[in-house]
C-alpha cells in the first residue's frame, strides 16, 4: 500500500506543477499581448529535466518561446509557495 501512496502522490504533484505552468503561460501571455492562448495550447508533460509544451501553432512557439524568462518567474515563485521545487526545468514549446 505504501508504494501505491508514493506513486499517486507523485501523479498528484506532477498534475499540480502542470496545472501551475498551464495557468501561468496564459496569464503571462494575455498581460504581455492582451491576447487569450488558451485555444492554442494542447498538452504539458513533464520529461526529465524539460517541460514540454505543445501547442497548435508554430507562431504561438516563437512569441512563447521569447517570454520564457517571464513564464519561468511565475511557475517558479508559484510552485514555491506550495512548497515544490524545480530546479533547472528547461521549457520547450513544440
Amino acid at each position: 500500500m505504501k508504494i501505491w501512496d508514493s506513486i499517486r502522490r507523485k501523479w498528484r504533484e506532477d498534475a499540480v506543477i502542470q496545472s501551475i505552468i498551464w495557468t501561468s503561460i496564459i496569464e503571462v501571455y494575455k498581460e504581455k499581448t492582451w491576447i487569450d492562448v488558451t485555444p492554442y495550447l494542447e498538452s504539458i508533460s513533464l520529461s526529465g529535466k524539460t517541460i514540454l509544451i505543445k501547442t497548435k501553432k508554430p507562431i504561438i512557439n516563437t512569441e512563447l518561446s521569447n517570454i520564457i524568462p517571464d513564464i519561468s518567474a511565475v511557475y517558479t515563485k508559484r510552485l514555491l509557495k506550495m512548497g515544490i521545487k524545480i530546479m533547472d526545468m528547461k521549457l520547450k514549446f513544440y
